[in-house]
């Protein structure tokens, strides 16, 4: 193998993604997750728009978002910038907005603000709320049944299962019209909520498999 193509095998990825990169990046993964987990009817579908996810026989779609706080999205998106910014004015201008945000930078490294349980609890509430609306212009699209997967990349802070059920009955109980069904994945495996049975259900899934999934998908963002 020439020294450029096992470069090119070591170091795949030349630049970080973009808050639109990320956004594809997610949603690839949330279905790459959902083949993993299921096969079966997930093997039909592929990633669109509005909904995120579609069976091609529009058998079911799913909505992907990604929780994440603000202060943390604007980190990441900063240092983006940061990385690929030229000028040293620049540099020091994304790195001003990461700490403003509770972050920090040294060299090419980055740290979050620390998080609690409710802080976590409020961001996964707030990327549900945030696709409840959507639900209603789903089903009128003739999908039979309409999902959406909530994506966090992250472990999750020890919490009883029941615990986090009602996290998302609390907003699912604000809106009339429900979604069938509610994915939530984390860097431990795949919860699935059926909304309909009221069943809620752990699938693990190995760390080893979770980065590989995550790989594949980072591959197609750029394919």
């Amino acid at each position: 193998m020439g020294d450029k193509n096992l470069e090119k095998k070591m170091f795949p990825f030349d630049k970080p993604l973009t808050s639109r990169d990320r956004k594809k990046f997610v949603e690839l993964l949330s279905l790459g997750i959902l083949q993993y987990c299921y096969g079966d009817i997930y093997n039909e579908c592929e990633v669109k728009d509005a909904p995120d996810i579609q069976h091609r026989n529009k058998l079911i779609g799913v909505e992907v978002v990604e929780a994440i706080s603000n202060e943390d999205a604007t980190i990441s998106n900063e240092f983006v910038k940061y990385r690929l910014a030229d000028q040293l004015e620049e540099k020091e201008r994304r790195r001003q907005m990461i700490e403003n945000n509770g972050g920090e930078v040294k060299e090419f490294m980055l740290s979050y603000p620390t998080i609690n349980s409710d802080i976590e609890r409020k961001m996964f509430q707030n990327a549900l709320r945030k696709k409840m609306d959507k639900f209603s212009s789903y089903k009128s699209q003739g999908f039979e049944k309409i999902g959406v997967f909530i994506f966090y990349n992250q472990p999750l802070i020890p919490i009883k299962k029941d615990e986090l059920k009602e996290y998302f009955d609390q907003v699912l109980n604000e809106y009339d019209d429900k979604y069938d069904i509610l994915y939530f994945c984390c860097s431990g495996g795949l919860i699935e909520y059926d909304i309909s049975l009221n069943y809620f259900k752990v699938k693990a899934i190995e760390r080893n498999v979770f980065y590989k999934l995550q790989y594949e998908a980072r591959l197609k963002v750029h394919k």
